[in-house]
């Protein structure tokens, strides 16, 4: 039978650093890259009882080897993880990479090759490897970053400038969805201003989150009694692709996330319940990613039916959402497409508070790419890691009140790998 598994997976075990600075934030200050991603693993492993000696295989994420200089990733990280002499390879699909491993290894399993997989992703965008030690860090610019991730786009696309996915992902985006949902500029941005307080409040409540500081803090440390007027600040929060303000796009960040997969007759192992991997779909394009609808783009419809299918779910089976919001508005978009959301009332219903953690739809309770920050190739893990927790009832303060028993797991790898993973309690 095509598109299904053989075998029932789960994951067993979920790990994720704290996202921030490995030069600034005070859990990772002084931290190598080989330290961040082995405190990731361990938390894991110990997640599922295992020791890395108990795994048969590593998949190991790492997009940007100029952040790394790591371009054997599972050989270099070996002994720091407990799992050398195991069968490893090296592996990326830029945002989306964690969850592709995912998908990787309960293909693995369920084809009767392995019983235990670990997968790992690690990714710094605000620091890199300076000179030639492997330890010793520096920061990067974000133009710098910005200019290396591109090289996932297809260059016969590119510009001389360097950098342009701002106004396609954003601006363009945005305009199409104010077209063809009779939006003006004025209730497009009230509602990005809406989504963005989400966010931040999340984030204030997860303790790993790179920006710990709610939307209303921010305004007030600066001055503005009004936080709405905060965001329509142009010294504060200018317009990056209009009509798409700064605060809408993603935070960048070092981290690293990890899961252990497992045969479902093996999971329980560990100190907290497992979840069931149900189903996942991959797709990938290039640019352009859209055609003359700029809200529509038709490798996540493809990758969603897929996931859907496997798992054996719809949209009103889905508890718990988070759609990859780099761009914020794209978010949106993928959750009205997915039928989470009404078309044309994901706005509406970021205004009305339902995208909280305590709302009828909650969506990217970490914090999302904005606040909990962006790590490229952990990027995915740490929004499994979120969905596993939200589901086991640990989630804390951002605890969704009635834990959820299917979650969606939506990511986009940089132009364009378009991946939906469905978990679902065992």
């Amino acid at each position: 039978m095509r598109n299904a598994l053989r075998e029932r997976v789960a994951i067993s075990g979920v790990g994720c650093s704290r996202f921030g600075d490995l030069l600034a934030t005070p859990e990772l200050r002084g931290l190598s890259l080989q330290e961040l991603l082995a405190g990731a693993v361990r938390e894991a492993l110990e997640d599922a009882g295992v020791g890395g000696q108990d795994v048969d295989a590593v998949f190991a994420g790492n997009a940007m080897a100029h952040s790394s200089q790591l371009p054997g990733t599972y050989t270099q990280l070996s002994k720091w993880t407990g799992t050398q002499f195991k069968a490893g390879v090296h592996f990326e699909a830029q945002c989306s990479t964690t969850n592709v491993g995912a998908a990787m290894a309960a293909m693995a399993i369920a084809a009767g090759v392995y019983d235990t997989v670990l997968v790992y992703g690690l990714e710094t965008t605000r620091t890199k490897v300076k000179d030639f030690s492997p330890y010793e860090r520096e920061a990067i610019s974000h133009q710098q970053t910005w200019l290396w991730t591109d090289m996932a786009v297809n260059q016969a696309y590119g510009v001389p400038q360097g950098y342009d996915i701002f106004s396609t992902y954003n601006g363009l985006v945005a305009l199409g969805y104010c077209r063809k949902y009779g939006l003006s500029i004025e209730e497009f941005d009230r509602g990005m201003f809406e989504l963005c307080r989400t966010r931040r409040l999340h984030g204030s409540m997860n303790p790993k989150a790179n920006i710990q500081e709610t939307l209303e803090d921010r305004a007030a440390r600066e001055g503005f009694s009004d936080p709405y007027g905060y965001w329509r600040s142009a010294q504060h929060n200018p317009f990056v692709a209009w009509p798409s303000r700064l605060l809408s796009l993603v935070t960048t960040a070092d981290g690293a996330s990890a899961m252990v997969l497992t045969r479902a007759d093996l999971a329980g192992r560990g100190k907290s319940a497992p979840v069931e991997l149900k189903g996942f779909g991959i797709s990938y394009s290039d640019l352009p990613w859209y055609g003359e609808d700029p809200t529509y783009w038709e490798f996540d419809k493809r990758a969603t039916d897929a996931a859907f299918a496997m798992a054996g779910i719809g949209a009103a089976d889905i508890d718990y959402l988070h759609t990859h919001d780099c761009s914020h508005i794209s978010s949106i978009c993928t959750a009205e497409m997915m039928g989470y959301l009404e078309s044309g009332k994901g706005l509406a219903a970021a205004r009305d508070g339902r995208l909280r953690f305590d709302g009828d739809r909650p969506m990217s309770t970490h914090g999302g790419r904005h606040a909990f920050g962006h790590a490229w190739a952990a990027s995915a893990g740490s929004d499994t890691y979120e969905a596993v927790q939200q589901m086991r009832g640990h989630a804390g303060a951002r605890q969704i009140p009635r834990p959820p028993r299917t979650s969606v797991i939506h990511t986009h790898g940089y132009a364009m790998i378009g991946t939906v993973v469905v978990l679902g309690s065992m």
